[in-house]
């Protein structure tokens, strides 16, 4: 579910069940063309709908964090990233991931997500098998916690 589709009533009785924030991160560095970052939106939200529509009741999609400096996203990058991610968890959110289909980054270099998924971590280049494994990891990630005593 989209931040956007939330009133505050909804978000009041539903927030106990809304445990799973995601952060869809662009990857614009500002040197696209409106075509180019056009792109990069559509592919970007192609990855999305692979955890959005079966995971609807259980996660929040955020507002897509756009720029990066560069496609290999340096140390403030990953800092500011790793800082949203940190508020949000403080916000109440059980659970982060992290989206993107352009920005290579991954797990290790974001300790504050507890999923990355990017082309650094799911290198396939069909989008039926990338859907698959965010599903897949993301079901994993909850039954670990749930497991964990």
């Amino acid at each position: 579910m989209k931040f956007s589709e939330l009133t505050l009533e909804q978000w009041k009785e539903w927030e106990p069940y809304l445990d799973t924030c995601v952060l869809p991160i662009t990857g614009l560095t500002g040197e696209e063309s409106p075509v180019e970052a056009a792109e990069r939106l559509e592919r970007l939200r192609d990855w999305l709908d692979g955890v959005e529509i079966p995971f609807r009741g259980r996660m929040v999609t955020y507002p897509a964090y756009h720029f990066v400096m560069d496609k290999q996203p340096e140390q403030q990058d990953i800092s500011l990233i790793n800082g949203v991610c940190s508020r949000l968890r403080e916000r109440g959110f059980a659970y982060i991931v992290i989206i993107s289909a352009d920005v290579r980054i991954t797990k290790d270099m974001l300790e504050t997500a507890d999923e990355v998924f990017t082309p650094m971590e799911l290198p396939w280049q069909e989008l039926t098998l990338v859907k698959q494994e965010m599903n897949k990891r993301i079901q994993k990630m909850w039954f670990q916690s749930q497991t964990v005593v």
